[in-house]
């Protein structure tokens, strides 16, 4: 599900709400929408501005329905994606672990395969050629699909840890301290201080950091801002490509 368009109203969230409680799915993930510049500008001409103004006040309502109360149905799986709780999660059904989300945040490292696809290994993010055509070619002739590679500095690499695990809900300051060598507060002071006056950790101790509330939307917003990133290279792809959004 996506939230934010520039015709949604509150009503229409809550409806859309209602409806997947009421399906009996055992995971959702409600995105922000994610509108990279070009995208903003037709969304602009066709239904309105896209107005990130509300974008809290969404999100809160979607973790209010999901998750909030003693009959709650949904647990956070991340700081978008929803599972049912375990205490729903019949042995019947044979399901006894939840669902993980198209963004993986339990490993870092990840591999891609098809059109578009982002992979990080050791350090560099890649990114395979959104064309179909020369993805096919590329593939087809024993080639790889990568169009452009992103390496990371250590800083870069310790933001991006920071970004992803709190995402996933928890950041592990022992395994941060075995590969960075030092603690989250010297290795990141700025993001870290600005974290931390927000209000957006609930625990901050030897062991790990978990998020308040406001925490989790501040990662939704990081997120968004990421992959809002990572359409503006769809929409360089496009250009180059001769093709033009309708």
């Amino acid at each position: 599900m996506i939230f934010n368009f520039p015709s949604q109203t509150e009503q229409m969230l809550r409806h859309d709400l209602d409806m997947v409680k009421e399906c009996g799915c055992n995971q959702t993930t409600f995105y922000p929408l994610m509108a990279s510049p070009a995208v903003e500008r037709n969304l602009k001409a066709t239904v309105g501005n896209v107005d990130y103004g509300r974008e809290r006040r969404m999100y809160e309502i979607i973790c209010e329905v999901l998750t909030a109360g003693e009959d709650a149905r949904f647990e956070f799986g991340s700081a978008w994606t929803f599972n049912e709780c375990a205490s729903n999660r019949g042995a019947d059904a044979g399901e006894t672990d939840p669902i993980i989300d198209e963004y993986i945040v339990d490993f870092e490292e990840y591999p891609a395969i098809g059109s578009g696809g982002m992979a990080f290994l050791d350090r560099a993010l890649y990114v395979n050629t959104f064309s179909l055509d020369a993805y096919s070619q590329l593939v087809g002739s024993g080639q790889m699909s990568v169009a452009s590679v992103k390496r990371f500095s250590k800083r870069d690499h310790m933001r991006y840890r920071f970004m992803m695990q709190l995402f996933g809900l928890e950041l592990d300051k022992q395994q941060w301290r075995r590969d960075f060598g030092c603690g989250v507060a010297s290795g990141l002071p700025a993001e870290y201080a600005f974290m931390k006056a927000a209000g957006a950790f609930a625990i901050d101790d030897a062991e790990r950091i978990r998020l308040t509330p406001k925490g989790r939307y501040l990662l939704v917003a990081m997120m968004r801002q990421f992959f809002v990133g990572v359409n503006s290279v769809r929409d360089k792809a496009r250009e180059e490509a001769g093709i033009v959004l309708a």
